[in-house]
């Protein structure tokens, strides 16, 4: 593999976007992603997804194959089943592929690694057969696998609803939802697995849990890279300080998607597109107004996300010293 101007980091929908753009200016692009077919959460959310504004919405799947025919299209290298696993202070990134260790020194890299779901410590939450929202939307809608018929739901997250549809869909039943965060004692209670689970003093038979807490931006490469980082408006822990571009406080870092701030599946593909052009500005395949002109093409669907960002402060940086 040469060395790439330009490493996106995650092949969701934001990392293919970005991926896409940055290579339409010209720049050499390797994605990296760890799973064996890009597109994260377009992968396994079965709700329908508009591309851009004036585009119909589409089954994500549908999408997410849509994106990488154009990211192969466009040129990018695409590094499947691979993780980085470090960037280090001199910009270098720890790739394993298969295995097997390299480095990458890319100009510039764009972290799209997306979210990982909020934990919810409860008695019993660590049986057999307590899930996390997104294990039980990708063992529903991707490998269509139902791990159990009776769900209790824990946790009033915005997914909710989206894994007590895929539940239904699958024939299985949600026999029982809990809230801690509105008080609600929960604990499960099994031998081998879960069997029960008990809610404010009433046991309930059931199969399996989820954990549909809510989702909290993956941003450990940025923290490691040592960019400021600021509290969620939302109180689900840090995100990246990045300007309306998705460029952070190391120059050699653009972020986009729920890795910057967790959002709807249209805005990560609008930040994707940004990123990708910023990341081609940044090493000068894109100029000034060609990245001005990303932007205001998005403006419509990142209006309240930029808004939101406006004079960000800093909580922290970790810094290598």
């Amino acid at each position: 593999m040469s060395q790439p101007e330009v490493v996106v980091v995650g092949g969701g929908p934001a990392g293919l976007g970005a991926a896409v753009l940055a290579a339409r200016c010209g720049a050499r692009v390797v994605l990296v992603d760890e799973c064996l077919v890009p597109g994260g959460q377009l992968r396994y959310r079965s709700g329908p997804v508009r591309a851009a504004p004036g585009l119909p919405p589409e089954p994500p799947a549908v999408l997410a194959d849509r994106l990488v025919v154009d990211a192969i299209a466009a040129g990018v290298d695409i590094v499947s089943n691979a993780v980085i696993w470090a960037v280090f202070a001199d910009g270098a990134l720890a790739l394993s592929n298969d295995g097997r260790p390299s480095l990458l020194r890319p100009a510039v890299v764009v972290v799209a690694t997306g979210s990982t779901d909020l934990p919810l410590p409860f008695a019993g939450g660590s049986l057999p057969g307590v899930f996390s929202a997104r294990a039980v939307l990708i063992a529903v809608n991707m490998w269509r696998v139902r791990p159990g018929r009776r769900w209790a739901l824990v946790g009033g997250g915005p997914e909710r609803d989206e894994v007590a549809a895929a539940i239904a869909e699958a024939g299985g039943v949600v026999a029982a939802t809990a809230d801690p965060a509105t008080g609600d004692a929960v604990a499960a209670a099994g031998g081998s697995g879960v069997e029960t689970v008990v809610i404010n003093g009433r046991r309930i038979p059931i199969d399996c849990v989820a954990v549909t807490a809510g989702r909290q931006s993956d941003a450990a490469l940025a923290v490691m890279a040592g960019c400021a980082m600021r509290a969620d408006s939302e109180g689900r822990g840090f995100v990246p300080v990045v300007d309306a571009f998705g460029r952070s406080t190391n120059a050699r870092l653009v972020i986009a998607g729920d890795a910057a701030g967790i959002c709807s599946p249209e805005v990560v593909l609008a930040e994707g597109r940004v990123a990708g052009v910023a990341a081609a500005a940044a090493v000068g395949l894109a100029t000034g107004d060609q990245l001005r002109g990303a932007l205001d093409r998005e403006s419509g669907v990142l209006a309240e996300r930029l808004a939101a960002r406006s004079n960000p402060v800093a909580s922290f940086v970790q810094s290598y010293r």
